[in-house]
């Protein structure tokens, strides 16, 4: 009876030791381990970890979309799901990009401001105006319908909860007539 408690006692005490490997790792490691490859360099376009322009565009997608793109993969892309890591839980994945995206300057507060602006601008039939947010202040850039269409981009903007001012870069499409 008692070698029967004195096994299991030593095999824990050996997984306490030298750890059991089932533990998650942290995301810099899984970020050194499976995705430096291409992130670090930007093999196939792929965004650089120290480089937030890199990043710029893709941060409208917020951390969630991001997260969404790493897991599922992105089609017509060299971003295969899960870079190609199939077993990679996706908690590890999410640790990855969230290391990522702190690499990268993302603020999760500007996103969701980008993100409550463009839904603005949707509500007010304002199409394909690309929306950045850095700390309350918002850039609008594209090309709208006329200029009502500009002021009324400009007012949707500003109407959001949190944004302290608005620069305006679109322009009018009769403009480019």
């Amino acid at each position: 009876m008692k070698l029967a408690v004195a096994i299991p006692t030593f095999v824990l005490a050996g997984l306490t030791l030298f750890g059991n490997g089932f533990a998650a790792e942290s995301g810099e490691a899984i970020y050194r381990d499976k995705c430096a490859l291409c992130h670090d360099a930007g093999t196939d376009k792929a965004p650089r970890i120290g480089a937030p322009e890199d990043w710029k565009a893709r941060f409208a997608k917020g951390r969630e979309g991001l997260l969404r793109s790493a897991i599922k993969g992105v089609p017509g892309t060299a971003m295969a799901a899960k870079g190609g890591f199939f077993q990679l839980p996706d908690a590890e994945v999410a640790g990855a990009v969230d290391y990522m995206l702190a690499r990268a300057g993302f603020n999760p507060e500007d996103a969701a401001m980008a993100r409550d602006v463009r839904e603005a601008l949707e509500r007010a039939h304002i199409l394909g105006v690309r929306v950045e947010c850095t700390d309350g202040a918002v850039v609008l850039t594209g090309v709208a319908e006329d200029p009502d269409a500009v002021r009324t981009a400009v007012a949707a903007a500003r109407a959001v909860p949190g944004v302290r001012e608005v620069e305006n870069r679109v322009s009018p499409a009769a403009v480019f007539e």
